[in-house]
């Protein structure tokens, strides 16, 4: 199933996806823009004309979390359902090279590790699949200029608001322009190897952590014998199984704390114990909760 908005990478891969055996069309209105219906109604039009059963549904987007991730969870789970009913096995969505590289630099500004560097993956285990991950936005804007196929401009695109936005019309200009036109090109290269090889550390993590198992919680020794990039996932997917929620700076702390064989207070009100070789999880104490794991570490190691 293609996923189509109207703007002009989406149309770009209903034009050269159109001829794929069994192939449909799914247009969403986010109800976010009143142009919205109308630029579903453009959509269904080219699929129409090109024999392609089309669908549509009205979203209700929850703000809760922000506009665009609710947006994009009300879409995916749309497109979803849709594909479900249908008996189809993939969804295309239209992310360009372009999208990639912008990807990899917001999340390269925030720290990412490498799962984060690896930006869009060319295809997810749900069936979300990007075949135009090879073209860039300037390929596809010649495509559909070649090709005569009509495109919208989503205003939300142009707002300087939203980081995606000051990403495509600033940092990236200015990385061509110092660099030359491959840095989109590079950019996703990038994210393609760091897919692989943060793909491969997941597997070896999978391994190691079975080996780091022990009776009542994790080997301190066979955990320091790993190297450093599979110690931190076999950390940070022990302490998701023990229902601690932590970010990198927290898994830091953690790992500090494994060196220094004390304890630490983590997100949660839980308590990493790390004595006698061994790695164990219990719940802070009452008098303890709100303690930043910081704070808590000093106190443990005076």
């Amino acid at each position: 199933m293609l996923a189509v908005s109207g703007g002009v990478d989406s149309m770009a891969l209903l034009g050269a996806s159109a001829s794929w055996p069994g192939a449909q069309v799914a247009s969403l209105d986010h109800g976010l823009r009143p142009e919205a219906a109308g630029e579903v109604e453009l959509v269904r039009a080219q699929a129409v004309a090109r024999g392609l059963p089309f669908h549509t549904e009205k979203l209700v987007v929850d703000r809760s979390s922000g506009v665009e991730a609710g947006a994009r969870a009300a879409r995916y789970g749309a497109l979803a359902a849709i594909a479900r009913r249908e008996g189809l096995r993939f969804i295309a969505t239209a992310h360009t090279a372009t999208d990639q590289a912008e990807t990899v630099v917001m999340r390269l500004t925030r720290g990412s590790a490498l799962a984060g560097a690896a930006g869009i993956v060319r295809r997810r285990d749900d069936g979300v699949v990007r075949p135009l991950l090879f073209a860039s936005r300037a390929d596809t804007e010649r495509f559909v200029r070649t090709a005569g196929l009509p495109f919208v401009e989503d205003p939300m695109n142009a707002d300087p608001a939203h980081l995606r936005v000051r990403v495509r019309s600033e940092v990236l200009p200015a990385l061509v322009s110092a660099v030359g036109l491959h840095a989109i090109a590079g950019l996703a290269r990038f994210a393609e190897v760091a897919a692989e090889d943060d793909a491969w550390l997941e597997a070896e993590a999978t391994v190691a952590l079975a080996r780091c198992r022990g009776s009542s919680g994790l080997d301190r020794l066979a955990l320091a014998s790993l190297g450093a990039p599979i110690r931190r996932r076999v950390l940070a997917r022990w302490l998701a199984s023990n229902d601690v929620p932590l970010d990198a700076h927290h898994l830091h702390d953690a790992l500090v704390a494994i060196d220094e064989e004390r304890t630490v207070t983590l997100p949660g009100d839980r308590l990493l114990h790390v004595k006698q070789g061994s790695l164990t999880i219990s719940t802070a104490p009452a008098r303890l909760h709100g303690t930043s794991s910081s704070e808590h570490g000093r106190r443990q190691g005076d």
